[in-house]
């Protein structure tokens, strides 16, 4: 949950990828009446993507948040890692909204 005074999270997914998924999603729930098996499986299939990618997306924006800090040769300020503690809790906080 965002602090008080704070916007709400965005969404997980980019909005390009959205864009595409969601077609399926729909047409998936559409053909059930004729075709419910094939649009479970497609939803399966869609299912399957979709969680590959956001545990791609998670993968990539934890290295760039540990790459932040994590340099043994550099030695963050105190500000650099609050904009780094800052960004991991917008990040969790993302998460816990799902």
């Amino acid at each position: 949950m965002p602090l008080q005074g704070e916007p709400p999270p965005a969404t997980l997914l980019p909005q390009d990828d959205r864009d595409r998924l969601l077609p399926h999603l729909r047409h998936a729930i559409n053909g059930f009446v004729d075709e419910p098996r094939s649009s479970v499986q497609e939803i399966d299939a869609l299912y399957e993507e979709l969680t590959g990618r956001l545990t791609d997306l998670f993968g990539e924006r934890r290295r760039a948040l540990r790459a932040a800090w994590h340099d043994d040769a550099a030695q963050p300020q105190t500000e650099e890692l609050r904009l780094v503690l800052r960004d991991y809790r917008d990040a969790i906080e993302r998460l816990l909204a799902v």
